[in-house]
């Protein structure tokens, strides 16, 4: 598989490149830290709702879904704050999917036809 060995970047491409191919549209949040404002801040409260926020929010409005996605390279790994915001956000019912290159068949099947429920975690 072309992807085995991708890092964050490259990967970002590629996923970036089979949404806008499939129709779905989304943004991307280069930086939680300092840009948004969290009703929890580490200083009060020990955690920030706004550190560990994924990567990508994306839509499309044919299927009618709606999902978030943090994607990491091949060697990546989830950070403490991320752990616990995405955890605390699927607690709450919102749908996160944590991608690598090896998951690349299962991106490109929910971007062609949108998740079903096995596809969430």
């Amino acid at each position: 598989m072309l992807l085995e060995g991708a890092g964050e970047e490259e990967f970002t491409r590629w996923v970036f490149s089979r949404a806008h191919h499939h129709g779905w549209r989304g943004w991307h949040l280069r930086d939680s830290e300092g840009v948004i404002q969290s009703i929890h801040t580490l200083r009060l409260d020990g955690f920030a709702d706004g550190l560990g926020l994924p990567d990508w929010e994306f839509w499309h409005e044919d299927l009618r879904q709606s999902f978030s996605a943090e994607l990491k390279g091949a060697t990546g790994v989830l950070g403490k704050h991320q752990k616990a915001n995405i955890a605390s956000q699927r607690r709450a019912g919102k749908v996160i999917f944590v991608w690598y290159p090896r998951d690349a068949e299962t991106i490109e099947r929910i971007f062609r036809c949108g998740y079903r429920q096995e596809d969430v975690e």
